[in-house]
């Protein structure tokens, strides 16, 4: 007798159709809401068109030249920490663990959320056991997660203490969840190396534990030495997003500029990204709600977000499909 109940694979089918079309209709709000702030504010598109050309010329090429001049090193960041994480699989250059990650970048495009990421990364390696890398690359992302937490946290409670109208108790009860998350993540890399018995207690799990075994196996210092180079990540970008809001004239108190950077990052690691996008809409959209608390034209901000975007995600993405294409996907 056959059965009428769907299959496994037919059920995980209909999540994915669901999670694309909450990613279209996510996409379509944010365009929407980026589109009705511009108007709301008397400006249009030809203003963002109109400030990338008045901006982006000799006048201010100094800082243009460091923003651009920033972005290998943002990646060369990743690259230091995905080459520390890849130990534990094979010994890898430099070089190799830069091909991985910009692999990654480029397959994030065509790919769910992180999962183009650890796929670029896990298949530049050329261990026979290099599925084991899938831990070490969650365990990346996971630090990278985990300092745009810290900071986003900073933000948001700067955000509240310097805004009135947020000193309300649902957001000071989501100040209190970043806050536990953020302890909650200290108490679960100490208790890191019981995970494999956890995962085996339940069989929803069981498939996944040889994967993530590999994050038992660092020891603290390690993990330290991975979280250096993420916070110096995190750190380059939001150079890069300060000395955009100079070039682009956006005028605001220091604390405030950089709580807002801290927020618009927070976002972007939080909300889903459309895979052919990247991030794009995600960055804009954030950035004009922060920095609508102060007084700053939603133009100046759309040109500086899709700046970054380009020279920080899109030239990358181009070096990545490179090696991506010289891949050796089964071995």
């Amino acid at each position: 007798m056959q059965s009428n109940t769907p299959s496994w694979s037919s059920q995980l089918s209909s999540l994915k159709k669901i999670a694309w079309v909450f990613k279209l209709v996510l996409l379509a709000a944010m365009l929407a809401y980026l589109y009705f702030t511009i108007l709301e504010k008397g400006q249009s598109l030809k203003d963002v068109y109109r400030l990338l050309r008045e901006n982006l010329r000799s006048p201010h090429w100094i800082e243009l030249t460091i923003v651009v001049l920033l972005t290998p090193i943002n990646w060369a960041c990743e690259s230091r920490k995905w080459q520390l994480l890849a130990q534990k699989i094979e010994n890898i250059s430099f070089l190799q663990s830069l091909k991985g990650v910009l692999a990654g970048l480029a397959l994030g495009f065509m790919m769910p959320n992180n999962v183009g990421d650890a796929a670029g990364r896990v298949l530049s390696l050329q261990s026979n056991q290099r599925l084991t890398g899938v831990g070490a690359a969650l365990l990346s992302n996971g630090l990278q997660f985990y300092v745009s937490l810290l900071f986003g946290t900073l933000g948001w409670a700067y955000l509240i203490s310097q805004q009135s109208t947020l000193q309300q108790w649902p957001q000071l009860m989501l100040l209190g969840a970043l806050i536990s998350t953020l302890g909650f993540g200290i108490w679960l890399i100490t208790k890191r190396k019981n995970a494999e018995k956890y995962l085996e207690r339940y069989r929803w799990f069981r498939w996944i534990e040889p994967y993530v075994d590999v994050i038992a196996q660092y020891n603290l210092i390690e993990i330290r030495r991975a979280f250096r180079w993420a916070a110096l990540r995190y750190g380059v970008f939001t150079v890069q997003f300060g000395l955009l809001l100079l070039i682009f004239d956006v005028s605001l108190p220091v604390l405030a500029a950089i709580s807002s950077v801290f927020l618009v990052y927070f976002a972007k690691t939080l909300i889903p990204a459309l895979n052919f996008l990247g991030d794009l809409g995600i960055r804009e959209a954030s950035s004009l709600y922060f920095f609508s608390f102060y007084t700053v034209e939603p133009a100046r901000i759309v040109a500086v977000t899709l700046t970054l975007w380009c020279i920080n995600i899109l030239l990358p993405v181009l070096i990545g499909v490179f090696w991506v294409m010289k891949m050796r996907w089964w071995r």
